[in-house]
């Protein structure tokens, strides 16, 4: 009887120390896990920001005054919505006047952005207006500035179609097709100029489209 007591007792001690390291376990892990989380949500953070800084609606032109500031009304526009994950869209459009495409908006779908060499590698979506319908190309892009933008913008980019109507991504990736936004005036952008874009109120209306 005292053996059995004894037992029972010390099978109640060790099954208590057991189930204290199993709970201490479980804190640490899951305490473990928030921060794992908390790092990849970082991580993703910072690997996807450059692209987000360029999220929201904007007004875009291509013809530059003698000092490189775009002249006249922007006649084009610039709606770039991108996720956390870096995927997303852009819809760009000129005036139906525009020779551009032939007027009107053409969609873009985000596949993958390269932020070392900034360059965007996208899909024309199948259906719209768009100019080459499921094709895919390249966008070269140059930093977001909230400096000498012109027109009242808070801030502004260059950016250039440097690739367009291929078959395949893997033909865009192996492009050796580059530009050069020093030469962004003139003919930086494979022999044109590159375009340019500048932030507005998205709540205003678009002029001319």
């Amino acid at each position: 009887m005292n053996r059995t007591l004894k037992t029972t007792a010390l099978s109640l001690i060790l099954l208590a120390q057991i189930i204290a390291c199993q709970t201490e376990k479980q804190v640490s892990e899951s305490d473990a896990n928030n921060k794992l989380l908390l790092g990849l949500a970082v991580g993703s953070a910072l690997s996807t920001s450059f692209l987000l800084d360029y999220n929201g609606q904007w007004n875009a032109g291509y013809t530059y005054n003698s000092s490189g500031q775009m002249t006249g009304t922007p006649n084009g526009r610039l709606i770039i919505a991108t996720n956390a994950d870096g995927s997303g869209s852009i819809i760009s459009g000129f005036n139906s006047d525009a020779n551009y495409f032939g007027g009107g908006d053409t969609t873009y779908r985000i596949l993958s952005f390269d932020k070392a060499t900034r360059r965007l590698y996208y899909q024309n979506t199948p259906g719209g207006n768009n100019f080459s319908k499921s094709s895919f190309g390249r966008i070269d892009y140059t930093p977001v500035t909230k400096s000498g933008c012109e027109l009242g913008a808070s801030k502004c980019f260059y950016y250039c179609e440097a690739v367009s109507g291929k078959t395949t991504l893997a033909e865009v990736q192996a492009s050796t097709v580059t530009s050069n936004p020093t030469n962004y005036a003139t003919n930086g952008c494979g022999g044109f100029t590159f375009s340019r874009a500048l932030s507005r109120t998205e709540n205003s209306t678009w002029t001319g489209l």
